[in-house]
């Protein structure tokens, strides 16, 4: 079922052709914005117009609007239907940033665009969720973050957690809740 909402690889390539090219100089790359679409998608619901008004700036290019919605849409079917989500790079964290951390810091990004809605519920629980990402990211400096980020070891552990991670907040904010 999920499939009917997958995208062609012509769609694909033409998104990665934008979103990389100079064209695009308000917006994340392609990695980046897998990771800002998969935030917008597991993550408290918000209106494709706000997030696409942060995800460019407010300077979108009206050409990859329709795109960018059925890629988001894809996203959350794959999820819906219980099927992993595959990154769009290797989850393998190197010395220098690499997709990996352009994938985490359009993550953040995304979160960060509605962070009120993302910790209301259990601040604690999102931040346990979303270590993996936000270490990687860069993003947040911290003297724990710091110490984690100096452990390859467990860097690439946390890189290798990241679709179940994407899993659990979809569940978290998605899946009904059970009536008492």
């Amino acid at each position: 079922m999920y499939e009917q909402y997958a995208l062609s690889d012509e769609t694909l390539s033409h998104l990665e052709d934008y979103l990389d090219s100079e064209d695009n100089e308000h917006g994340l790359n392609f990695c980046g914005t897998h990771g800002f679409l998969c935030a917008v998608t597991v993550g408290p619901t918000v209106e494709p117009a706000v997030w696409l008004d942060a995800l460019f700036e407010g300077q979108i290019a009206s050409e990859v609007v329709a795109d960018l919605m059925a890629w988001q849409k894809s996203i959350h079917a794959l999820l819906y239907h219980e099927q992993t989500l595959h990154l769009p790079c290797d989850l393998v964290v190197e010395a220098e940033e690499n997709d990996l951390t352009d994938w985490c810091v359009g993550f953040m990004e995304g979160m960060l665009s509605n962070e009120d809605a993302w910790y209301a519920r259990d601040e604690d629980t999102i931040i346990e969720l979303t270590l993996p990402i936000v270490t990687i990211s860069g993003l947040v400096e911290d003297d724990e973050l710091n110490r984690l980020r100096s452990n390859r070891k467990l860097l690439q552990q946390l890189a290798r957690e990241i679709p179940e991670v994407l899993t659990e907040l979809y569940l978290f904010f998605q899946a009904p809740k059970s009536a008492k």
